[in-house]
């Protein structure tokens, strides 16, 4: 008992050591800010009911959380977390996909961590009647195609998307343009992630976002599949999915020739989920 508690000791002893080393070598100071990229959605009308369903990346700065450490300070303190659900296999359908953002020098996709819940939150302000379903349906499907795991925590009257906290839940709402720019002319809706790097390196990870619907184009809409194709189409750029140029899947940007994620889509979203905690 007592030689294991005095290995127990060294080891904590040597681990603090390495934590020492971390943080002369990168700090564990504040970040100073960083500037968004520009956002350039796409104008243009396509097959299902002539909309265009835009994308927005943002790269963005908070305060120190656990979740920026790098990934060594974490296996140093053992807090490496597990996934919360299985990773899904990554389909071998014809289609193409592609992401909002990828590692530094590398071709592997940023995404949310697959060991934490994405809280999602809604706010109701002129939304359409079913609007608890639209969401509920994207977060199921998009749950379902990547393997992470969503929780609808409620509603908000927060509508400030543009200065969210990374502990923010993702944030979905109605708005019109002159609220968000974006939407001007046929978008129909704007999705996009906050991305954090943590201290000493590591990978970037998604941590918040937002999926704005525009209020109009709902008004205008009659089909409930097209309605539903929008939010999941938002909620694929809200995990990371990028646009592409094949009719065949949701994540064309002018709506394609389908209203479900096709398998290009799969694949992506697939992958997306498949990275590690």
């Amino acid at each position: 008992m007592f030689g294991s508690r005095r290995r127990r000791q060294r080891e904590m002893e040597r681990r603090l050591r390495e934590l020492d080393w971390l943080d002369q070598t990168y700090g564990m100071g504040s970040y100073g800010p960083v500037s968004p990229p520009p956002r350039k959605p796409s104008r243009a009308s396509g097959v299902v009911a002539l909309i265009v369903l835009a994308a927005v990346t943002v790269s963005a700065v908070f305060a120190m959380q656990p979740g920026v450490f790098p990934d060594r300070v974490h296996e140093l303190l053992g807090t490496s977390p597990e996934r919360l659900l299985p990773a899904r296999d990554i389909p071998t359908g014809p289609g193409e996909f592609s992401f909002m953002a990828t590692q530094p020098d590398s071709d592997e996709p940023v995404g949310y961590n697959p060991c934490r819940v994405i809280s999602v939150a809604i706010n109701p302000e002129g939304a359409p009647d079913d609007h608890r379903e639209l969401v509920e349906t994207a977060m199921a499907r998009t749950s379902d195609a990547t393997g992470l795991q969503f929780e609808l925590v409620g509603t908000t009257d927060d509508r400030d998307f543009e200065h969210m906290g990374m502990d923010d839940p993702v944030l979905v709402m109605w708005a019109d343009e002159t609220e968000a720019p974006d939407l001007a002319g046929d978008i129909a809706g704007v999705g996009g992630s906050y991305r954090v790097s943590p201290f000493g390196g590591g990978r970037e990870r998604y941590v918040t976002g937002f999926v704005i619907l525009d209020v109009d184009a709902y008004d205008r809409m009659r089909s409930g599949a097209i309605r539903q194709a929008v939010m999941d189409h938002e909620f694929g750029h809200l995990v990371g999915l990028g646009h592409v140029e094949d009719p065949r899947q949701l994540m064309h940007a002018r709506g394609g020739f389908t209203t479900e994620y096709g398998d290009g889509d799969l694949a992506g979203l697939a992958e997306l989920g498949a990275i590690s905690c």
